[in-house]
């Protein structure tokens, strides 16, 4: 170790000796040719200067220089026609200058064959478009998922959005690797993506489904058997959940007795045919309220034309107790 200290310092003397019996020489040249000298080596540092800030400026911010490794092309023509396609490289993966020419000679000796884990991507560099409050950018501070997954359980943005190269958008399977019990038994919604449901978007505002949520969908159905009318006056304004839970049942996880206990001692109601019969018999799920005979014409047909312009519940009660005639 002192044999090679000494060689290091011996070899430094001799380039300042060097050094200055050049510098001695050059100073006893006519002043023209120290000028012509001084100029030219000027000129060879500004030229070698120019070069190496070009290189420098090509490797960080050209994403084509990240091209012209051979492993690096499925990468490329993916992050091309992603969302991050005018982005700079460098501009989410970091890494320092050691690491960078590690990396360099890395491919130069080795020559993988496939793309080599490097220059991850910090939290930081996603939150520095997306939560910087700039217009240019989705911002993801206040939106309902990201309060819940980022702020308040600490999960890393690639853990959902970088499990595939250069494809961002999480799929339904990704939720499934941390809620693995929750699963659909909704046969009309197994193939929805859970955050058609679950609006990992919204701002202030809770993450499981709201109200609006559910009729923004289902009002917009063509299908008989998912679409759903709901009147404005709809009795029951309350949140869906409070009777559906896809997660646990397909059919809904209520009763209506549960809610309306005395019903079926009220009216007719209480009779024996309207008792052994269920309540969706007669009152159209999410309108409730019998607003014409045709619920009753079902069963009655042959009271079609009896007093064939009123409604059945003018005359028969079903909400007070021993109250009007059976049908």
């Amino acid at each position: 170790m002192l044999k090679l200290l000494v060689t290091l310092i011996s070899w430094f003397l001799g380039a300042l000796f060097w050094i200055g019996d050049g510098v001695s020489k050059w100073r006893s040249l006519p002043l023209i040719v120290r000028g012509v000298s001084l100029g030219l080596i000027v000129v060879a540092i500004g030229f070698v200067g120019y070069g190496a800030f070009q290189v420098f400026s090509y490797s960080q911010n050209d994403p084509t220089f990240c091209r012209s490794c051979h492993t690096m092309e499925k990468a490329w023509q993916r992050w091309s026609t992603s969302e991050h396609r005018n982005i700079n490289c460098h501009s989410c993966h970091e890494q320092s200058p050691i690491e960078s020419m590690n990396l360099v000679v890395v491919y130069a000796v080795n020559n993988p064959t496939r793309v080599t884990k490097h220059a991850g991507i910090s939290d930081e560099a996603c939150l520095n478009c997306h939560g910087a409050h700039r217009s240019r950018w989705f911002q993801v501070e206040d939106t309902a998922g990201h309060k819940v997954h980022l702020e308040e359980q600490g999960i890393s943005c690639v853990k959902c959005h970088s499990t595939r190269i250069h494809r961002f958008a999480p799929s339904a399977e990704l939720c499934k690797v941390c809620h693995s019990e929750q699963k659909i038994k909704v046969t009309e919604m197994a193939q929805n993506h859970c955050l058609d449901c679950h609006q990992f978007l919204r701002e202030d505002s809770p993450l499981r489904p709201t109200r609006e949520t559910c009729l923004e969908c289902h009002l917009n159905q063509t299908q008989p058997k998912v679409k759903v009318t709901w009147p404005a006056d709809a009795p029951m304004q309350f949140e869906c959940s409070q009777c559906h839970k896809p997660h646990v049942s397909e059919t809904p996880v209520v009763t209506c007795l549960s809610c309306h206990q005395s019903t079926p001692n009220k009216g007719l109601h209480a009779k024996t045919t309207h008792s052994k019969t269920t309540c969706q018999t007669c009152h159209q799920p999410h309108e409730w309220k019998v607003r014409s005979r045709d619920a009753c014409l079902t069963c009655h047909a042959n009271k079609a034309n009896h007093n064939e312009l009123m409604l059945c519940t003018n005359c028969h009660d079903f909400q007070k107790e021993g109250a009007g005639k059976a049908l």
